[in-house]
C-alpha cells in the first residue's frame, strides 16, 4: 500500500482506494460496494467508532474511502484498509498491494483531480462529476459526512464543474460510451448496416447511443430490465426497445452487443452467447461490456464466433482521441491548485473563529 505524508493540522481528510491505475477489473469488482449494498456499508462505518465520518466513492473504475481523521487517531489508512477488507469479504491481502493512502491537501487534491476528470480512463469525462455528487448525498442521508467532508466534496464539484464548464466542455464530447462505440467499430470492422443492441438505459448507455448515430447501423435496439424506460429512450434515439428478458432471441440478429447496466452480476453468460451463435450461420458476435460489476461473463471468450471486449481493453480506443484532451491537463491542474487554495482558506477561516477547547460557551448560547 503506498501512503502518503502525515496530515497538516486542520485539514485532517484520509483517502483509501485502488482505482484503473492500481487494479484489475476483477478486484475492482470483488472490492466495490454495489448500489444497493452502499447505504449498508456507510452505516455500518457510522457506527463504527474507529471511523464515524466517511464518503465512498464507488464507479466502475475506482472504489475510494474518504474519512475525517480523528484526533490523535493511530494510522487511518490501516483502519480503513481492514475494515473495508471485512466488509467486502476480501483479505488484506489482496487489497493492500493495489491501494494508495492519501491524506491532508494531498487527499484533497487527488479528490478534486478525480472530480475534474483528471484521473478518469476517459480524459476529462463528465460523470464523474455526478458520481462523486451522489457519492456526498448517500453519505449525507445516513449522517456520515461530517462538516469537513461536506466542504471537501461540495469544492470538490465545484472544481469538477469549473472544468467542465471552461475546459473540457469545449472540446469534442468523450466518454466510457463513445470508446464503447469505436471498440465496436474496430472490433465488427464497422457499424453501417449492422444491427446493434444497448444493454441498459442508463447514462453510458444513452452517450453510447449518440455516438452511434454517426456510424449509421441498420438497426439499434434498447434492452433493459424496465420496457417504458427502453422505450423512452428508444424514442429519443430512434431505436427500438425489448425486454431484458427478450435479449436471448434478439441477440440471434445482432452483429454487436454493448452492455452497459447496473446489474451485480453477470447475466449474458457462456451459454446464452453459444445458443445465439448457433442461430447466425457463422456470422461472429461482438460483446463490448462497460460495465463493473461486469455484465458479460469472461467465459464467452471461450466460444467460438464471439469476441468479447471488456471494460479493461478499452485502453487503446480511449487514449486515441486524447490528443486534445491531454494538452488541457495545465489548465486544469491550474484550475484544481485555484480551488484547493480556496478550501484551505476557507479551512482557515473556520478554524480561526471556533472556540478553544474547554472555553467558557455560555456567554456563546446566550447570543
Amino acid at each position: 500500500m503506498v501512503t502518503a505524508p502525515a496530515a497538516e493540522p486542520g485539514l485532517r481528510l484520509a483517502c483509501l482506494g485502488i482505482s484503473h491505475r492500481t487494479a484489475t477489473s476483477d478486484l475492482r469488482e470483488r472490492s466495490g460496494f454495489p448500489a444497493l449494498q452502499l447505504r449498508d456499508a456507510l452505516s455500518a462505518a457510522r457506527h463504527d467508532p474507529r471511523i464515524e465520518r466517511l464518503v465512498i466513492v464507488a464507479t466502475c473504475h475506482r472504489t475510494e474511502l474518504y474519512a475525517e481523521t480523528p484526533h490523535n487517531a493511530p494510522d487511518t489508512a490501516e483502519t480503513l484498509l481492514e475494515w473495508w477488507s471485512a466488509n467486502c469479504s476480501i483479505p488484506v491481502s489482496a487489497l493492500a498491494p493495489h491501494a494508495y493512502a492519501l491524506t491532508g491537501v494531498d487527499a484533497a487534491r487527488h479528490l478534486f483531480r478525480v472530480t475534474a476528470g483528471l484521473d478518469s480512463v476517459v480524459l476529462g469525462e463528465a460523470q464523474i462529476i455526478g458520481q462523486v455528487a451522489t457519492s456526498l448525498r448517500q453519505s449525507v442521508a445516513v449522517h456520515a459526512a461530517s462538516p469537513l467532508l461536506k466542504l471537501a466534496f461540495k469544492c470538490a464539484v465545484r472544481a469538477g464543474e469549473r472544468a467542465r464548464a471552461l475546459v473540457w466542455g469545449r472540446l469534442q464530447a468523450a466518454s466510457l460510451g463513445s470508446a464503447a462505440v469505436d471498440a465496436a467499430v474496430a472490433a465488427a470492422h464497422g457499424l453501417r448496416g449492422r444491427n446493434v443492441i444497448v444493454v441498459g438505459a442508463g447514462e453510458i448507455a444513452e452517450l453510447a447511443l449518440r455516438s452511434l448515430s454517426a456510424h449509421a447501423p441498420r438497426k439499434v435496439t434498447i434492452a433493459n430490465r424496465t420496457m417504458e424506460t427502453a422505450q423512452e429512450m428508444g424514442l429519443r434515439h430512434g431505436a427500438d426497445a425489448c425486454a431484458l428478458d427478450q435479449l436471448p432471441y434478439a441477440m440471434r440478429d445482432a452483429d454487436v452487443v454493448i452492455a452497459a447496466t447496473r446489474a451485480t452480476r453477470a447475466f449474458i453468460d457462456q451459454a446464452t452467447v453459444a445458443a445465439a451463435l448457433e442461430h447466425r450461420a457463422g456470422r461472429p458476435l461482438t460483446l463490448i461490456d462497460v460495465s463493473l460489476p461486469r455484465n458479460v461473463d469472461v467465459a464467452v471468450r471461450q466460444v467460438v464466433g464471439a469476441n468479447l471486449v471488456g471494460i479493461d481493453d478499452l485502453g487503446a480506443y480511449i487514449t486515441a482521441g486524447h490528443a486534445e484532451r491531454r494538452a488541457m491537463v495545465p489548465a486544469v491542474e491550474r484550475l484544481v491548485d485555484s480551488e484547493l487554495a480556496m478550501l484551505r482558506m476557507r479551512l482557515a477561516r473556520r478554524n480561526s473563529v471556533a472556540p478553544r477547547p474547554g472555553a467558557d460557551m455560555t456567554a456563546t448560547a446566550a447570543a
